[in-house]
């Protein structure tokens, strides 16, 4: 099996380290990862030309985007991966996050140019249960043939916090209720704006991605990619 493995957290993550190491087990992967990290950028391109460094026949620092990583891979380098694999990240992607998501937009963007495509992401602290549950949530979507054209999967591990055993749920996207705020702050003499937002009360489905993280379960969630137009 041939895997392309993309991040946003850069080609020095220690999380995308590894996953090349648990992936190389199932086969041959080839890394195309941002130079620095690109956390937020979605599905976004560089409408310019793209530098990017060798750092060995399977490694490569691309100074872009996730998505324009993952169109150097199958373009530039002219690598046909059976698996494109995007992440682990450095923070959860659930919900309306998915919607700006280096890491889930590196996916998208595989799975835009027809290759199946998973993106996986971890609690921002810690790393015990990234590292006790990646191989055996990749076992079961490769075994179970879960991947697809149609859609990609989003795979979420649950926080530190939980130590019993976590159950594989399949979950769907929940958009929690919130305001979005931001205010501007002084820094050094210079004017910055932070983003910020308040959660709203509300009852979280017990079949969301959000219900599956607050009870401890890893979340399998399908986020379908739109091709055609009229």
């Amino acid at each position: 099996m041939k895997f392309l493995l993309v991040n946003d957290d850069g080609i020095h993550s220690e999380r995308l380290h590894f996953a090349k190491k648990i992936l190389q087990k199932y086969g041959v992967v080839y890394t195309v990862a941002p130079l620095f990290e690109q956390s937020g950028k979605s599905v976004a391109i560089s409408i310019r030309g793209i530098p990017f460094e060798r750092k060995d026949d399977t490694t490569y620092a691309v100074d872009g985007t996730p998505a324009d990583c993952v169109s150097f891979a199958l373009y530039g380098l002219e690598i046909k991966p059976d698996v494109v694999v995007s992440g682990i990240n450095k923070g959860f992607n659930i919900g309306i996050d998915t919607m700006y998501s280096g890491t889930v937009g590196a996916a998208l963007q595989a799975a835009f140019h027809g290759y199946k495509s998973v993106a996986f992401s971890g609690d921002f602290k810690g790393e015990t249960n990234v590292q006790r549950y990646f191989e055996k949530t990749l076992k079961t979507i490769l075994e179970n043939h879960l991947l697809s054209h149609d859609y990609i999967l989003n795979v979420n591990f649950p926080k530190e916090v939980f130590q019993d055993e976590a159950e594989i749920r399949h979950t769907k996207l929940y958009h929690v209720k919130m305001v979005l705020r931001g205010e501007v702050r002084q820094k050094n003499d210079r004017s910055f704006f932070y983003h910020s937002r308040e959660i709203l009360d509300q009852t979280i489905p017990k079949d969301s991605d959000v219900m599956a993280l607050r009870e401890g379960a890893i979340s399998i969630s399908k986020i379908s990619l739109v091709r055609d137009c009229i």
